[in-house]
């Protein structure tokens, strides 16, 4: 169905739009059974009696079979081959999306997620490269991905109207025909309306006459806008944000901040945008300023690309490769390659940009260069180097250290442990310990294989232990980062001795009276404690330094996270017939390093909890 029916030129009538359907239907029948699969497997999920690993496995394929089977139709139809040839190639593609089911099995949570964004993106990379990847036809390349993102668009506008719709008349029918609707009822809507009619409405408007989008000349004025008005303006202040932040770097010499990473992914993804939206207008004459901008959009972005590949090279030295640090790597110079590209050829083949990009998603996979295989290596190597500096690993053999390890070091062979538990298996460290001695310390994983987040902590606190090494939670902090603590739900405290309470109160500050008597509440920052007084009287000081102390002391001796129990979160004292406890509910802030052989010192910036407190009859 053209889009032009739904933007105000015509309606279509009922009869037409069954064709429509029925036509986009018989186009692309694989892309429907996907849709309608993957619609099953989804409200399938809150149904408690059915084995939820397997429909999820069916929900990944059918999903990702969406994309992959709408590429191989219009490959098919823009090559106009032999529908034996069409065939086989749905054929190899169901094979694929089995080997992948069979395949995810083995993965990790994380890397299955990261597999699945990288298989979505190629094959809808794939939708919108595949039927002009061979042929020069750039404005009809444009045109034709034009009208996809405008029939994504309408068609995303219509599921939602259509859920909401449905949503209200089924809450209708409940309050007031008195028909009961249950929750799940809503969720197994929305399945189907998002995974069938949404998948039905798009491909019933996906362009199929190559020859006629190439002729298209027309262009919304409403892009030029978008992008001559607000992208490029836009992209042009951060650029240049971005370049002056590397001289301050040049002249501080002080390495660029961590999130770096994602502003200049943001400028280069909104600059790319701009350009491809303002591509069919680039050579009229009228907009000469189009060309100059393209060619230094892509000059500029080099300088703030390199800052970029400056920070993640800072973090690997330190802390090692990564699948998102990987990923971040590949995009750094995936961006400086087409930087390059077209600042120096000054190319107006757009189709590069998400060729190149489909090619790298597919390429980092699988295989001994995979994101996977890279980070698993590198994790090994890092932790085979921390393990050596102590003593711990000599000739390939696993030894209980000689010296005490600095706490630094244990953090981060527990944090190594905790990574390979969780995203990889043990089974590239299983080497070092004599054989099958890693499976029986290992009691929570069957085998060396990876398991779910939960467990990931306890199964690396066992291999810590057989290692000889106290382990790190992942919750415990060190110097110069910050620390969260709050009170354990359900954790009891010993309180007696107390007639009065205020419960989870800010330690900013508190004037009550109790009694005909003025108590005053208030934090001490410069002393690091809350303070208690009762009118002008002495001031009793409750000092927070200890009970951060034996907060961090209990994160780093634990697998759990910030929770704490509430009897380390507990301070109280007495002081000219005032006594006072205070039970910290929620504790965070920052620990500061300090000079050498100094105590490190704590910063409080949130501080609340119940205040149990008495005050005898004041003496005149």
């Amino acid at each position: 169905m053209p889009d032009e029916y739904l933007i105000g030129m015509r309606l279509p009538s009922i009869e037409q739009l069954g064709r429509e359907g029925l036509r986009s239907a018989s186009r692309f029948p694989l892309v429907l059974i996907s849709a309608t699969i993957a619609a099953c497997a989804a409200s399938l999920l809150p149904d408690s009696s059915i084995d939820h690993d397997a429909l999820s496995g069916i929900l990944y394929v059918a999903s990702l079979g969406i994309p992959l089977f709408l590429a191989i139709g219009l490959v098919a139809e823009r090559r106009e081959g032999s529908r034996g040839a069409l065939w086989i190639a749905r054929v190899v593609a169901i094979g694929l999306l089995v080997a992948l089911y069979i395949g995810r099995l083995s993965w990790s949570q994380p890397v299955e997620l990261l597999r699945y964004v990288q298989l979505s993106l190629a094959a809808h990379l794939l939708v919108a490269v595949a039927p002009y990847a061979v042929v020069r036809e750039w404005n009809g390349f444009w045109q034709y991905n034009r009208s996809l993102l405008l029939r994504f668009l309408l068609a995303a506008v219509f599921t939602g109207v259509l859920y909401v719709g449905l949503t209200i008349a089924l809450l209708a029918v409940d309050n007031l025909l008195g028909v009961d609707v249950d929750g799940e009822t809503y969720f197994r809507l929305w399945c189907w309306i998002a995974f069938v009619f949404n998948t039905w409405f798009f491909i019933s408007g996906v362009p199929d006459d190559p020859a006629e989008l190439d002729r298209r000349t027309d262009y919304p004025a409403v892009l030029k806008v978008l992008s001559q008005y607000i992208l490029s303006p836009l992209v042009t202040v951060y650029l240049l944000i971005l370049t002056i932040y590397l001289g301050r770097i040049i002249v501080t010499r002080v390495w660029p901040s961590g999130w770096i990473g994602y502003l200049v992914s943001s400028v280069a993804a909104a600059g790319i945008l701009s350009l491809l939206l303002l591509y069919p207008i680039e050579e009229r004459e009228e907009n000469g300023w189009v060309r100059q901008y393209a060619r230094w959009f892509w000059i500029g972005l080099i300088p703030a690309n390199a800052m970029l590949l400056l920070a993640i090279w800072k973090r690997i030295q330190q802390y090692a490769i990564t699948e998102p640090r990987y990923f971040l790597v590949i995009l750094s110079l995936w961006l400086a390659g087409m930087s390059l590209f077209y600042a120096i050829s000054r190319s107006r083949n757009i189709k590069v940009i998400p060729a190149s990009l489909a090619v790298l998603a597919m390429v980092t996979f699988i295989g001994p260069w995979s994101a996977y295989s890279v980070s698993r290596r590198s994790q090994t190597a890092r932790l085979e180097g921390l393990l050596e500096r102590n003593g711990m690993l000599a000739e390939g053999r696993i030894s209980p250290p000689t010296l005490d390890v600095a706490f630094a070091d244990r953090r981060e062979i527990s944090a190594v442990l905790r990574y390979l538990a969780g995203t990889h298996g043990t089974g590239s460290i299983e080497r070092w310990f004599p054989e099958g001695r890693l499976a029986e310390v290992d009691t929570i994983a069957r085998g060396t294989e990876p398991t779910e987040r939960a467990s990931v902590d306890q199964r690396a606190a066992l291999i810590s232990g057989e290692i000889g090494i106290e382990y790190v939670g992942s919750g415990s902090q060190a110097e110069g980062e910050g620390f969260n603590f709050v009170a354990q739900d359900g954790s009891p405290v010993r309180i007696s001795g107390y007639d009065y309470v205020l419960r989870n109160r800010s330690a900013i500050g508190d004037t009550i009276r109790v009694e005909d008597q003025e108590i005053n509440f208030a934090y001490d920052e410069r002393g690091l404690s809350i303070t208690a007084a009762r009118g002008s009287g002495p001031v009793l000081s409750l000092p927070l330094e200890p009970l951060i102390e034996k907060a961090l002391s209990y994160s780093r001796s634990q697998v759990t996270g910030a929770s704490v129990p509430a009897d380390i979160l507990m301070v109280e004292g007495e002081s000219e017939g005032l006594r006072v406890a205070v039970v910290v509910t929620t504790i965070a802030g920052f620990i500061d390093e300090g000079a050498a052989g100094e105590r490190p010192a704590y910063r409080v910036t949130l501080l609340s909890g119940d205040y149990y407190f008495s005050a005898a009859p004041s003496i005149p």
